[in-house]
């Protein structure tokens, strides 16, 4: 049985620090992955008019939505109706001020015009979809740097792929296991001498031996994330059903080290995975 999910970002320090993050101030855009993960979502298809938006009359739900920036881009591409879930209410209070924030300065234009998000606060760990029958299958569910957090996936996907219509789409990101692999000594970049030169390399150990690690972030120590293989989350993704349609170990490209520098370290490891699939 899986056991009760961390809930860091109720932590007051934690939640403030997150917050002072690029893509926690300017969402999807301060988001190095989102491009390839918006070709996902999108299958390499781009609308053929503005008329007729990416997601049209899609059912989406959004899993550790944070501040609900995909749930919106989702909502602004076209979606019909979008459900948001996070463990924090903290985050998810974020998020219904955001849209409070779009709605005045919107008030001018109909707003039965405008599609609700349905926020609701959630624990994906343990979250079932058996109560959305009534509400209908979705056509895309989406995480973003969450699955990570979750110690049954098993579980998890089985339910998403209950919850998906036959073609549905699961596009999601998680850290990467060669980032979050090593526990002896802790993640950290080591300088080493490679004759006159140094040389920077990233400590791998322990790859292969999941479970839980706790790591130090934004100040915080003890953070709890769920370590296993990239193996694993493909076998996973296709036992539960799945038809694998995506994947990518993201690194920074030389394109963007070009406009940040300090992200040249970045290339010598994949720092996040991304994945799509379909329901069968």
């Amino acid at each position: 049985m899986a056991s009760q999910a961390q809930n860091i970002y109720d932590d007051s320090a934690f939640f403030s620090a997150y917050g002072t993050l690029p893509r926690s101030q300017h969402g999807l855009s301060a988001a190095p992955e989102w491009p390839e993960l918006r070709h996902m979502v999108l299958g390499g298809k781009l609308p053929l008019s503005n008329s007729v938006r990416a997601l049209e009359g899609h059912r989406v739900l959004d899993l550790g939505c944070g501040y609900g920036w995909f749930a919106r881009w989702a909502r602004d591409n076209g979606a019909a109706y979008v459900q948001a879930v996070d463990i924090s209410q903290n985050m998810i209070c974020r998020a219904k001020q955001f849209e409070t924030d779009i709605k005045d300065s919107q008030s001018h234009l109909n707003s039965s015009s405008i599609t609700e998000i349905v926020f609701e606060t959630g624990d994906i760990e343990s979250i079932s979809f058996s109560d959305n029958r009534g509400r209908g299958s979705f056509n895309l569910v989406y995480s973003s740097l969450t699955f990570h957090y979750v110690e049954d996936l098993a579980r998890l996907y089985r339910e998403i792929h209950s919850s998906l219509e036959k073609g549905g789409k699961l596009v999601f990101s998680v850290e990467h296991p060669i980032y979050s692999a090593p526990i002896r000594p802790g993640p950290s970049w080591k300088t080493l001498e490679d004759g006159d030169q140094e040389r920077t390399i990233w400590p791998l150990n322990c790859y292969s031996d999941e479970g839980w690690r706790k790591t130090s972030w934004l100040g915080v120590d003890g953070i709890k994330k769920y370590h296993r293989t990239v193996e694993t989350y493909v076998n996973l993704l296709l036992e539960s059903g799945f038809t694998l349609t995506g994947f990518k170990d993201w690194a920074p490209s030389l394109e963007d080290v070009a406009e940040h520098p300090e992200w040249m370290d970045e290339r010598h490891r994949p720092y996040f995975l991304l994945i799509s699939a379909e329901k069968n």
